[in-house]
């Protein structure tokens, strides 16, 4: 896996933001490839007729059996995206799930869309929604252009992984009061990174278009991952061992992540020990 650092704008703004941009992450080639082997899953859906006042018709959410086509498989170690997601959690990580996204075009004029605000990984539901930690970064890859609103980009609450309790918003509304929301102008080929704790919904597609993104997740390696991402052997043997720490091949959380660890120490970006005692001065 090649080296991209992170630089102390990158951090300062995923920090500050929760989200970061990345532009160009694929080549127009690896774009054409990812649609191919979309499509192929995506056959029987994108074979339906459009009905374009019913959301819940034209949204596909397809998570199992990703990783069987070898151009999503490829994706799991990419770079530049996958050394900023080590960079930005720690080389103690997984790949914690996956996800294509197809939204088919829906009525333009249609009455507001319904939300459906929440933070990843399900925390709050045990700790509430005080004092969460970062556990997981999540990396969303376009397909297809969003050259504009509401064409099927997932819409972003923008910092508030900071915020300690839940989203108010006004009676009858769909967007939270006071928050800045982000319906990001992205192009085939860019991704973005956002944090766990960002809040975020699904928009509609009111484009004339299907769009298409690619999501995979990341999180600590104590973090269980989605059921159907159980490592499976084939996938096992022919990773290489960057690929086979992110799949889950290290099947005991208290083995030392020694392959994105070594990577680490190569490229100079080794986290700060955390001791577990010190002694007195």
């Amino acid at each position: 896996m090649d080296f991209t650092p992170l630089t102390a704008a990158q951090r300062q703004s995923f920090d500050d933001d929760g989200f970061l941009v990345v532009r160009n992450v694929l080549d127009a080639d690896r774009v054409a490839q990812l649609i191919e082997a979309g499509d192929r899953l995506a056959d029987a859906f994108l074979r339906k007729p459009i009905v374009q006042d019913r959301a819940e018709y034209n949204h596909l959410d397809l998570r199992p059996g990703l990783l069987r086509e070898q151009a999503m498989f490829d994706l799991v170690a990419q770079a530049p995206t996958v050394p900023l997601v080590v960079q930005l959690l720690s080389p103690n990580i997984h790949l914690h799930s996956t996800a294509l996204i197809y939204k088919r075009p829906e009525n333009p004029e249609g009455e507001p869309f319904r939300r459906g605000w929440h933070r990843d990984i399900r925390m709050p539901k045990d700790l509430g929604n005080q004092h969460l930690p970062r556990v997981g970064v999540k990396v969303c890859y376009c397909l297809t252009d969003f050259p504009h609103a509401n064409s099927g980009m997932t819409l972003l609450a923008r910092a508030t992984h900071k915020k300690d309790g839940p989203l108010l918003l006004a009676k009858g509304g769909v967007d939270p009061v006071g928050i800045e929301t982000c319906d990001l102008t992205l192009n085939a080929g860019d991704a973005f990174l956002f944090d766990n704790r960002l809040f975020h919904t699904a928009t509609p597609n009111r484009s004339d278009r299907t769009s298409r993104v690619l999501m995979f997740g990341y999180a600590f390696r104590w973090m269980t991952p989605e059921v159907y991402l159980a490592p499976e052997a084939e996938q096992l043997a022919k990773a290489t061992p960057i690929e086979r720490q992110l799949l889950g091949g290290y099947r005991d959380v208290d083995t030392l992540p020694w392959a994105l660890q070594e990577w680490c120490e190569r490229h100079g970006a080794t986290p700060a020990p955390v001791p577990w005692t010190v002694e007195e001065s």
